[in-house]
């Protein structure tokens, strides 16, 4: 198939160059407890405070999203919500120090800014050429990937194992380095041509077989609720048990397993370079498989690794949660390609809602586990995560029956 004339390169590159941040920034919150209680003393409880006001700013833009795309269109869209993102990051490097308040308000403002950016690209790349969703959505997660692998090993040598004052003043040094990624992010973005928020499916994706591509994918009817509900609670719990795992990993490795901070970085880096890697494999999986094909296998392998976490003792059973974070590597870009090729151009307003509710899977996640480890142990507080995803699970095989939707890739 030929490589749609409309999208050039560009888009895809400053849109997976605006994931590659958002990993980096995510990676970052696994620093950021031991920073937090060596620094200001917070607990780890008040640590899930600050996580879950980062992810109802996410949860919130992705309520917005589809009034603030509709008001300002893709571009300006994006390029003012780097701006917002990279103001947050310059008042955190200037304001931390002040209160466990800055940092909830400020990561509040700066999830606000990302959900919006999130959003635009995970929803105008695909609409730009819908016959190639998979593959840029894969390619997209791809760079969200490379940042979750990077953002550690470059933490590692720059905060962790340093003394308490050497890292008071390398994390304003840090954020101020996101403020200026946003900036550049920003100005790119305001240069670039975007689709239109109306854009459509081309004739021959809605039309039928046409030159060998695959049948036509049913539309859920856009008036009913059950399929909304559906699709809200697959990210919900998703999102929540991929969150909540991500950010409290590293600390579970430390505390829980007592790795050494530059084992514990390792494995952090290599489960998210086995995530990576196989992102790019989305596009080839779903024609293989199927959308449905793809997520069920995920699904099943997943829990087989979070029934080895939990029940394995030792450096082996926190082995069994990075294989967990490898096995679902496929499954976000294939919901969220199946979601947008299934409403269609219903899928700007349809996708902000899906995220909302993805968020408040994280915000709720990263909040619970944080407040359990005051009453329980680690391991009994991460089991948040097997909770979320066996109801994930459930709701996948839900949303299966409600139609058939396990179509190949055009």
């Amino acid at each position: 198939m030929k490589r749609s004339a409309a999208i050039g390169w560009a888009l895809p590159l400053l849109t997976g160059l605006s994931m590659l941040v958002t990993g980096m920034m995510e990676s970052m919150k696994g620093f950021l407890p031991d920073f937090f209680l060596n620094e200001y003393q917070f607990d780890a409880q008040t640590s899930g405070l600050i996580f879950a006001f980062s992810s109802a700013g996410l949860l919130g833009a992705n309520v917005l999203a589809g009034r603030v795309t509709a008001l300002w269109g893709w571009q300006r869209a994006f390029s003012i919500h780097q701006v917002i993102f990279a103001a947050g990051m310059a008042l955190l490097a200037l304001l931390s120090a002040s209160s466990a308040a800055a940092w909830c308000g400020l990561f509040l403002m700066t999830g606000y800014a990302n959900g919006i950016v999130g959003m635009v690209c995970n929803v105008a790349l695909p609409l730009a050429s819908p016959e190639r969703a998979g593959q840029l959505l894969g390619r997209l997660h791809f760079m969200m990937g490379c940042g979750f692998m990077i953002g550690p090993l470059a933490l590692e040598l720059t905060v962790s194992g340093k003394s308490t004052a050497q890292a008071a003043v390398t994390w304003p040094l840090i954020l101020f380095a996101f403020a200026v990624f946003g900036s550049l992010l920003a100005f790119a973005g305001s240069r670039l041509a975007w689709p239109s928020v109306g854009s459509k499916p081309g004739r021959n994706e809605l039309a039928g077989k046409t030159k060998g591509e695959a049948p036509p994918v049913q539309r859920i009817n856009s008036g009913s609720v059950l399929p909304l509900a559906c699709f809200g609670l697959l990210y919900f719990c998703y999102v929540g048990a991929e969150v909540g795992l991500t950010v409290w990993y590293r600390p579970l490795l430390l505390q829980q397993y007592g790795l050494e901070p530059s084992l514990a970085t390792l494995l952090y880096s290599v489960a998210f370079a086995g995530l990576t890697a196989l992102r790019l494999g989305v596009s080839r999986s779903v024609k293989r498989w199927g959308y449905s094909g793809v997520l069920i296998r995920c699904a099943a392998l997943a829990i087989l690794c979070l029934i080895w976490g939990s029940f394995v003792p030792g450096v082996l059973g926190a082995f069994g949660y990075a294989v967990f974070l490898i096995a679902i590597a496929m499954i976000f870009p294939t919901m969220t390609a199946l979601a947008v090729h299934y409403w269609g151009e219903l899928a700007a307003s349809r996708m902000g809602l899906f995220f909302a509710c993805g968020f408040a899977g994280g915000a709720c996640s990263t909040w619970l586990i944080g407040a359990l480890q005051q009453y329980a142990s680690f391991s009994h507080a991460i089991m948040v995560v097997t909770g979320l995803f066996l109801v994930f699970t459930m709701a996948l095989f839900g949303v299966l029956r409600i139609q058939s939707i396990d179509r190949r890739v055009a």
